[in-house]
């Protein structure tokens, strides 16, 4: 799925980016044949995008209920309670009220509370009893499919009403999570979580002018932004602003990490799983190519020096989100949320960019993006208004949501970096799901650079990729298998 942001945004947001883009000398001085074309860039509205399809209907007040994985706060991201004045929380509150007029049943979302285990067993708990209690599950991205194994969940291509085909539905998610014509969990535009989660790069651009770095916008659009560009341009940034002769939370690096993150195997397009003939999954870990990305991470993090690897507490003033927002960071790993959850208060100037490739021979840039999943127990009776509330929330989030949390993602930046709404396009353009991360439950690949190559202390690790993979293949085989014959329907 291709979601074309300059022709999607609103008005005035291109309006400004074009004012911005000009004011900051980022293009030359329009020509009149410019200009035309700047004034007649297309803008999504209602009139002209194409419809939905769903027939007008009425459910009598039904309640749609969603399970919630999460707290309070994760709960907006489906159903706020009210409108606040804040674009996105709006936008969705808008949707929502929207949809209950038009087909007249009511949401009713419920926090579930953290603990994904408990959740799953309780989801499953429910099915078991026969219990027609949710129209929808939004779970823990491992847990939720730990349910789907063990067939507690509908498979989606029975539901009426959703069209996967459709360019509201993203193509790679719906692609990666059929296996043999089901698919019983999908991450989608229902919500902008996927996006949110996406893994990136931020950069301070005042270190890197300090620094005299290349200029990453380039490197990402010439194709050249890799993971060997990413490490030697941490090097040599190093401050003891403290002055007490120890690396620690106060000086400056040239990157900031947790060392338990899992971007890089899918930015590298270095696959845990591939397709077989027969429309499943075969384990394709142990390569050449993982064995060079595990080295050169390894001596990137555990040997360089450029690297300060930070706890993964996130209210920790050394976890590397806090550790960028302070300054003390030339690049960062992140999450897109972290541009509105860390930064906007901060003072640093910041870019964003997608995870690097392995190198320039890989065609594209890949983003790994796994939030919670979405699925409908085999519980739910009204699968009429499953179904259509489904496909309407997923296609006015595509169309009125994620729009909208570009605009804030990017608000009080625009003028200051035209270049990020391209980064944004590149990075939403890219978003992947990965079916072995889903549903591996740590007992696969998957997790196999966080949990066995990294640590999650920071001062461990292991680089023996051979080793790690002969202790770990039994019970990664089982697990593969085990899944795909919940699959087959075995």
């Amino acid at each position: 799925m291709k979601y074309r942001l300059l022709t999607r945004i609103s008005a005035g947001l291109l309006a400004l980016l074009m004012l911005s883009m000009t004011a900051c000398g980022s293009v030359e001085t329009e020509t009149t044949a410019d200009t035309a074309a700047a004034e007649t860039v297309p803008v999504e509205t209602e009139e002209t995008r194409p419809s939905h399809g769903l027939p007008e209907t009425d459910f009598e007040g039904a309640p749609f209920r969603i399970s919630c994985y999460g707290d309070e706060d994760q709960v907006p991201y489906l159903q706020p309670a009210e409108s606040i004045g804040e674009a996105v929380n709006d936008a969705i509150y808008n949707r929502n009220s929207m949809l209950m007029d038009e087909y007249n049943f009511v949401f009713e979302t419920v926090a579930y509370g953290t603990d994904y285990g408990k959740h799953t067993k309780d989801i499953s708990a429910l099915v078991l009893a026969g219990e027609d209690a949710y129209e929808m599950i939004y779970g823990h991205v491992v847990g939720t499919c730990n349910n789907a194994i063990i067939g507690d969940y509908m498979n989606m291509y029975d539901l009426p009403y959703l069209n996967f085909d459709a360019p509201w539905w993203p193509a790679q998610s719906v692609d990666e999570m059929t296996i043999f014509d089901c698919m019983y969990t999908i991450a989608c535009n229902a919500t902008y979580s996927q996006l949110a989660s996406a893994k990136v790069v931020f950069f301070n651009k005042g270190l890197a002018d300090q620094y005299g770095l290349e200029d990453p916008y380039e490197l990402v659009r010439n194709g050249e932004w890799t993971i060997d560009k990413l490490i030697s341009m941490s090097e040599g940034i190093y401050q003891d602003t403290n002055g007490d002769g120890v690396r620690d939370v106060d000086d400056v690096y040239g990157y900031t990490t947790i060392p338990m993150q899992n971007g890089f195997f899918v930015s590298c397009n270095t696959p845990i799983l591939s397709p077989t003939d027969d429309g499943g999954k075969e384990i394709t870990v142990m390569t050449e190519r993982t064995v060079s990305l595990v080295e050169k991470l390894y001596s990137w993090y555990y040997e360089s020096g450029n690297v300060f690897l930070t706890v993964t507490d996130l209210k920790d003033p050394g976890y590397c989100a806090n550790v960028f927002a302070a300054g003390k960071a030339a690049m960062t790993f992140g999450k897109l949320h972290h541009a509105s959850d860390y930064y906007r208060e901060s003072d640093v100037s910041y870019g964003i960019l997608p995870q690097p490739k392995y190198d320039t021979a890989q065609e594209q840039y890949s983003i790994f993006a796994c939030p919670s999943l979405f699925s409908v127990p085999i519980t739910c009776q009204n699968t009429e208004l499953a179904g259509l509330v489904f496909e309407a929330m997923t296609y006015y989030g595509y169309y009125d949501v994620i729009p909208v949390y570009y605009e804030t993602t990017l608000q009080g930046k625009i003028a200051d970096a035209p270049e990020d709404v391209e980064m944004l396009e590149i990075i939403n353009d890219a978003l992947i799901v990965s079916f072995a991360y889903c549903y591996d439950n740590w007992e696969g690949f998957a997790h196999f650079l966080s949990n066995n190559i990294m640590n999650f202390a920071v001062d461990k690790g292991n680089k023996d990729v051979a080793s790690v993979y002969a202790k770990k293949e039994k019970s990664a085989l089982n697990r593969l298998e085990k899944c795909l014959d919940a699959f087959r329907g075995n």
